[in-house]
C-alpha cells in the first residue's frame, strides 16, 4: 500500500510531459531522464537528449532493480508513466542505487575493487556482478556484522548501506585487510593482509620456510610452469646448437604468448630460451620440447618426472608452458623446490634474469629485441623492489596472476611464489612485503 501511494504521489508531481519515451525520442524530457540515470549511476552516457540504446539500457537496469525491490515493473527499456515517477522519486532511490546479481558497469568494478583489496574476493574486477561477486559481498556482510557493523544480512546485495561502508575505513573497527597492511612494519604481517590465494617465502641456500598461506593448495600455474621447462631443456640440450624450428612450435592455441618463432627457421637453443623465459613464448616452449626429447608428450613425461623425483606432490603437468588445462596444476612449495634446485645452476640463473636478449635475424624475420619491462625492477617505479631477480610470470584468467621471485641483499637470497592474485600490481605489492619480511627476520 505504502508503495502504491508513492507511486500515485510521485505521479501527481511530474511535470506534465510525464509520458512513455522510448527508442528514437528525443527533447527536454529525455534530456532529465538522462540526467537522473548519470546521477544514479545507472548510465555513463552522455546526457544528449537522445533516447538511444544507451538510455535503453540503462532504463532497463533501473526497472531490474525496482522489480527486484518490489516495485511492479517490467524491465522493457521503455520508460513508462510508472518507471519515470519511479526514477524521479525519493523513495525508491536506495533500490535504484543497488547493484545485485546481474548489473554491470564501472560501479560494479568499483565495488569489485574494493572487495579485492579487502581480500575478499578472489577475482578479477571485470564489472559483472556474477556468482563470485555475490559470494564476496555476502562474505563482506558476514564479517562486518561480526565486528557489529550494519552491513544488513548476508544476502549478497550491495545495497547503499553496504556500499558505504565498503567506502570507510574499517581498520578502526579491526578489520584486518591487504589494503590497511602497515608497510613500516614487515614483521607484522599475516594471511590475511596479502592478496594471493597461496604463497610461501624460503631461504634459497637453506630452503627454511619463513612464511606460507595455503601453500600446498594445488593451483594452476600459468606460465611459471615453465621453470620446469628451463630445468629440463637445460639438462637435454646443448644451448650453442643451431636447431630447426619444428612444426609443432605452431600448435598452440590463438591467444597464447608468442616470442614469435615459426616453423622451419634456423636459430640457436640459447636464443629459444631466451624466448621461452622473457617473452613467455608457448611457441618456443613447445619447440624446446620437441627438439631436446623428441616430441612434446615426451618432454612433459619427463617434466612429471623430475618433479615426482624432486618431492612435488602437488605438481601434474600437461604441456610444457601452462596453458590452462584443468588437471595441469602444482603448489607454491612445489614451484619454490624447482626454482631452489634452478638457481644453484648458472646457465639457469642466466635465463632467469635475463631482462633483455635480441635475437639475430633468421631467414624468416629481422632482429627481435625482447625486453621484460616488470615494474619491480624499473628504479624509477614506485613498484621497483631492490634486488629483485627473476624468475617467471604466469597469467591466466582461471589462474590469475602468478609469480616465482627471487631477492638477493647483502649475501642473502630469498625465493618468493604468490598464485592466483587478481592483478599485477597487486601480485607485486604482496612480493613486496613477502621480501620486505623476508630480510626483516633473517
Amino acid at each position: 500500500m505504502k508503495r502504491l501511494l508513492c507511486l500515485l504521489l510521485a505521479a501527481l508531481m511530474l511535470p506534465a510531459w510525464a509520458f512513455a519515451l522510448t527508442a528514437g525520442d528525443t527533447g527536454d524530457e529525455v534530456l532529465a531522464l538522462q540526467k537522473r540515470l548519470r546521477s544514479l549511476g545507472l548510465s555513463t552516457g552522455s546526457a544528449d537528449g537522445i533516447y538511444g540504446n544507451q538510455t535503453a539500457k540503462a532504463v532497463e537496469e533501473a526497472q531490474r532493480l525496482l522489480m527486484a525491490a518490489g516495485y511492479g515493473v517490467s524491465p522493457t527499456g521503455v520508460a513508462d508513466d510508472d518507471t519515470l515517477a519511479l526514477i524521479h522519486s525519493d523513495e525508491a532511490e536506495s533500490a535504484l542505487r543497488t547493484l545485485l546479481r546481474g548489473s554491470r558497469g564501472d560501479r560494479v568494478k568499483d565495488l569489485q575493487n574494493q572487495l579485492i583489496d579487502l581480500g575478499i574476493l578472489r577475482a578479477s574486477a571485470d564489472g559483472v556482478y556474477g556468482s563470485q561477486t555475490a559470494e564476496a559481498v555476502s562474505a563482506f556482510q558476514k564479517r562486518a556484522r561480526a565486528l557489529g557493523l550494519n552491513a544488513g544480512q548476508a544476502d549478497g546485495v550491495a545495497t547503499p548501506e553496504v556500499i558505504r561502508l565498503l567506502d570507510d575505513d574499517l581498520s578502526q573497527y579491526g578489520f584486518r585487510a591487504p589494503v590497511y597492511f602497515d608497510d613500516s612494519d614487515p614483521t607484522s604481517l599475516t594471511e590475511d593482509d596479502l592478496y594471493a590465494a597461496a604463497c610461501i617465502l624460503i631461504d634459497a641456500p637453506s630452503g627454511r620456510v619463513l612464511f606460507e598461506k595455503n601453500a600446498d593448495a594445488q593451483m594452476y600455474p600459468a606460465s611459471t610452469t615453465k621453470i620446469m621447462t628451463l630445468l629440463v631443456a637445460l639438462e637435454n640440450a646443448d644451448l650453442n646448437q643451431t636447431v630447426t624450428v619444428p612444426a609443432c612450435a605452431a600448435d598452440i592455441p590463438a591467444d597464447s604468448s608468442r616470442v614469435p618463432v615459426y616453423p622451419g627457421e634456423e636459430m640457436q637453443m640459447s636464443d629459444l630460451l631466451h624466448g621461452l623465459m622473457i617473452r613467455s613464448g608457448n611457441d618456443a616452449a613447445n619447440a624446446i620440447a620437441e627438439l631436446c626429447l623428441g616430441s612434446v608428450s615426451a618432454f612433459v613425461e619427463e617434466m612429471n618426472r623430475r618433479a615426482q623425483e624432486l618431492g612435488m606432490t602437488g605438481t601434474h603437468f600437461v604441456n610444457p608452458h601452462g596453458y590452462h588445462d584443468e588437471q595441469h596444476v602444482s603448489t607454491a612449495r612445489d614451484l619454490a623446490t624447482v626454482t631452489r634446485l634452478g638457481l644453484t645452476d648458472a646457465a639457469f640463473c642466466r635465463f632467469a634474469t635475463t631482462l633483455s636478449h635480441t635475437l639475430p635475424p633468421t631467414g624468416k624475420r629481422e632482429a627481435v629485441t625482447l625486453k621484460n619491462s616488470y615494474e619491480i625492477f624499473d628504479r624509477e617505479s614506485d613498484l621497483f623492489i631492490p634486488g629483485a631477480a627473476g624468475v617467471k610470470s604466469g597469467y591466466t584468467s582461471a589462474a590469475g596472476f602468478c609469480y616465482v621471485g627471487a631477492c638477493q641483499r647483502g649475501g642473502e637470497t630469498l625465493i618468493a611464489v604468490i598464485l592466483g592474485v587478481q592483478n599485477r600490481t597487486r601480485g607485486w605489492t604482496d612480493l613486496r612485503r613477502l621480501f620486505e619480511l623476508g630480510f626483516a627476520v633473517q
